[in-house]
């Protein structure tokens, strides 16, 4: 019902039934592939490394709660190439996927809302995004990295300064840095860039 909502999109095929997703994916030919991460019928980074095997080109999303620290770096480990919280704005979805395919106006076809997999398609898109510019993660500040930490883990900027005791402010001001120096510009893509990259830590402690 979201993904309805997201331009981009060209088509969409939901599977409810795991053991269909890898002979879906080899008839369908995705290019993304979004999992919840608690499978009831499958083994979450069992079902990437399947997938993974089956397309190699394919892009896996996985969407995790946040307290499922140990199955999202399980599923990580297997292949999955991006993390969205399922307590994130719709937008972090849209984001995670544009970051990894980008779009045009779409064409869609959906099943039940209940499905376990998503299967993505998009014509593609003059627009890309470079997330592997060498020497970004090296450029931030360990000051910066604590900002990206709190914000991975749902502090507000208000938040932030009262954790890290300093102006909020100067909390704006960090984040001006670290969008300039990981070439992003909102807080969404930033958030889909640092997971991809290592750059935060899953769990709120």
């Amino acid at each position: 019902m979201i993904l309805k909502e997201f331009p981009s999109v060209s088509e969409i095929t939901e599977v409810a039934v795991s053991a269909q997703a890898v002979e879906t994916v080899v008839r369908e030919k995705p290019q993304v592939v979004v999992i919840d991460l608690k499978l009831v019928d499958a083994d979450t980074s069992a079902l990437i490394r399947a997938l993974r095997t089956a397309a190699p080109d394919l892009r896996i999303l996985v969407l995790s709660g946040l307290n499922d620290e140990t199955l999202t770096r399980g599923a990580l480990v297997a292949g999955a190439e991006g993390v969205v919280f399922t307590i994130q704005p719709a937008a972090v979805l849209f984001a995670a996927i544009e970051s990894l395919c980008g779009g045009v106006p779409r064409s869609m076809a959906s099943g039940p809302a209940q499905s376990s997999a998503g299967l993505i398609s998009y014509r593609p898109s003059a627009r890309s995004n470079d997330l592997n510019r060498a020497g970004f993660i090296e450029s931030l500040t360990s000051r910066e990295r604590e900002v990206l930490q709190s914000l991975a883990k749902g502090f507000t900027n208000v938040e932030i300064a009262d954790r890290l005791c300093i102006s909020e402010t100067t909390v704006r001001h960090h984040f001006t840095a670290i969008f300039s120096k990981l070439h992003v510009s909102n807080r969404q893509q930033l958030l889909i860039t640092a997971h991809r990259q290592g750059l935060v830590e899953f769990g709120t402690s």
